[in-house]
Parts: structure tokens; C-alpha cells; sequence
């Protein structure tokens, strides 16, 4: 598939409809025909249908077999499945790098916290999903495990998708994730693989909750 270029027409429509989703203008289920992009963004069929076939290679939308598409639906089971992997593969990195870590490996996983804390104050989403990638990345890729952060690096991806359809990040008054990924970096410091994995179980727990929130707020929205 043609990659798409920067300030090309098929990267406007791209970036259109990622602004709808994160802006919650789009619903998880909400169903996009190529006619009425064209329309709205007076543009050919061409650009129109790059677009959809990258937002759907980025896991943002359903590409349907009648030249329609659905933006992306998780169900809770995929959500935990998604946070119990991302465990799993914390767990493993950490195993062998958590004696390892010096002052300047835990900071850059505490400039991650300063850029997510920035960016809910300029209510930025797109900074914000960046930071919360690379923290993860950061450690994970601190394993030195080419396969390993390959793996993780899709289900990294699905799991800013998901941010994408249900954060409650304009919302809500306090980002709850800052303080558990605090306790994480707190745990990677005092060397407790277990403090910072039950963080991170945490975190999971509070983002189901934060999902069957919003998905009862679209049912009523849709209802």
C-alpha cells in the first residue's frame, strides 16, 4: 500500500477523521461511507480510499467489503486481554533489566510524566497517547529483545487505538494515570517488580472502568 505523504490530500482526510475520533465527534461503531468523505472533504475517490486503508492498517477503523467502514469497537474482553499482554511483557522486561537502571533511564520515563501532565493542562490528546507510548517502549525496549519490542511495539499501537475511541481524557479534572505510573517508576527505582506490576494492574482495572463508562454514555447517546 502507498505510504501516505505529509500535506498530501489523502493525509488531510487521515488526519480529519483521526481529529473526529479523538474529539469523540466520531463513535467506536460509527459507520464512514467513501461518498460522504468525498463530499465533505471535495476530494476523489483516490485519496479518499488511501486514507481509510491506512486508518484501517493503524487499527483506527473496520474496513467493510462494500466500500464503507466502521470506526474500531473493543469489546472488555479484547481491553484486558490488551493490558494483561502489555503486563506480561513488562514483567519480562523487567525481570532482566530491573537491577539495571540508572538515573538517566528513569528520567526519561519521568519526562514522560512531565509531557503527559503538560499536555492534559493544553488538553493536547495526541502529545499525550505519544508520552504514554513511550514510556512503555522505554522499558520494554531497555530488554535489548529486537523480538520482543517488535511484539510489543503492535500491541502498543492497540492500545493507543483504544485511547484514541475511549479515553476520558477531556473530561475529567485529574489524569488518575500520573500517580500509577509515578508508583511504577517508583518500584523500577527500589528495584520491587511487584509494586510496579500491581500498579500497573491498577491502572488496568481503573481504564475498564473508565471504558464501561463510555460505552454506557454512547449506548444513551445512541439510544
Amino acid at each position: 500500500m502507498e505510504t501516505l505523504r505529509k500535506d498530501s490530500p489523502a493525509m488531510a482526510v487521515y488526519d480529519y477523521i483521526y481529529g473526529e475520533i479523538i474529539h469523540r465527534r466520531l463513535s467506536p461503531g460509527q459507520e464512514l461511507t467513501e461518498n460522504y468523505l468525498c463530499e465533505k472533504m471535495g476530494l476523489g475517490r483516490s485519496p479518499v480510499r488511501l486514507a481509510l486503508q491506512q486508518l484501517a492498517k493503524d487499527g483506527i477503523i473496520d474496513l467493510r467489503a462494500n466500500r464503507s467502514a466502521i470506526v474500531t469497537q473493543f469489546t472488555q474482553k479484547q481491553l484486558r486481554q490488551l493490558y494483561s499482554l502489555r503486563e506480561n511483557f513488562l514483567e519480562y522486561a523487567l525481570k532482566q533489566t530491573i537491577g539495571q537502571y540508572e538515573e538517566t533511564d528513569l528520567a526519561v520515563l519521568e519526562e514522560c510524566l512531565d509531557v503527559m501532565e503538560k499536555a492534559f493542562e493544553e488538553q493536547d490528546f495526541s502529545s499525550y497517547i505519544q508520552a504514554v507510548a513511550t514510556f512503555y517502549r522505554s522499558i520494554i525496549n531497555k530488554a535489548g529483545n529486537p523480538y520482543l519490542t517488535e511484539s510489543a511495539d503492535v500491541l502498543i499501537n492497540r492500545i493507543n487505538v483504544y485511547l484514541c475511541l475511549y479515553d476520558e481524557f477531556y473530561s475529567v479534572k485529574r489524569l488518575r494515570s500520573l500517580a500509577m505510573h509515578s508508583r511504577m517508576i517508583r518500584g523500577i527505582r527500589e528495584g520491587r517488580l511487584a509494586a510496579v506490576l500491581r500498579a500497573h494492574r491498577r491502572l488496568s482495572d481503573e481504564m475498564v472502568d473508565a471504558y464501561d463508562h463510555v460505552v454506557q454514555l454512547n449506548l444513551q447517546e445512541n439510544g
